[in-house]
């Protein structure tokens, strides 16, 4: 990625990359690790265009990134952060429903815009994919609502489970199945 200026776009990836070679490494501290490494990861998204992360230089940063994905700790410490993610749905009525939809959000996001999840998620947490989104519908209507003013402005309208308790309570949302850009909503 081109380093613009006011943008370090290659010390960004190069820190994305170090938080997942030390999530791959490390024994300790797992979910500190995996958070450390996808606020890293959102840092790098936050600060590139989508052009940007399919240039040649994103495309290698992703190719890097997907060979971190699959070494060492790290596929057990994605599985433990998918189960977390559905945990935390299953859960969005009594912990937050707002955490729950970060995580899903970085979920997508790692997916969509930097590594297909069929490269470097299991299974067994491919197919927990759609069940953490039952378990979002399924508690969005006793959940907190998440005011338009919580939703960041960086969400895809694609992104629909941050909007599904709006949607249930029948006030305007954006459609699900819409599936717009994947650009910041705000862009």
């Amino acid at each position: 990625m081109s380093a613009d200026p006011g943008r370090d776009l290659p010390g960004l990836a190069r820190r994305a990359a170090d938080a997942f070679a030390e999530s791959a490494t490390r024994r300790r501290d797992r979910d500190s690790l995996m958070d450390n490494a996808f606020a890293a990861l959102f840092a790098l998204y936050r600060a590139t265009s989508r052009t940007e992360r399919q240039s040649r230089a994103g495309r290698k940063f992703n190719a890097s990134l997907a060979e971190l994905l699959v070494s060492g700790n790290n596929p057990d410490r994605l599985s433990l952060y998918v189960v977390r993610s559905q945990t935390a749905a299953e859960n969005g009525q009594h912990e937050g429903y707002r955490p729950a939809c970060w995580r899903r959000s970085m979920l997508q996001l790692i997916g969509d815009e930097f590594v297909p999840w069929q490269d470097f998620l299991r299974p067994v947490d491919l197919d927990a994919i759609p069940r953490i989104d039952e378990a979002l519908v399924e508690v969005a209507g006793s959940a907190r609502p998440v005011n338009e003013e919580e939703v960041p402005d960086w969400v895809p309208q694609t992104h629909w489970w941050w909007w599904e308790p709006a949607r249930r309570r029948g006030e305007d949302a954006p459609d699900p199945v819409d599936s717009g850009t994947l650009d910041a909503v705000g862009d």
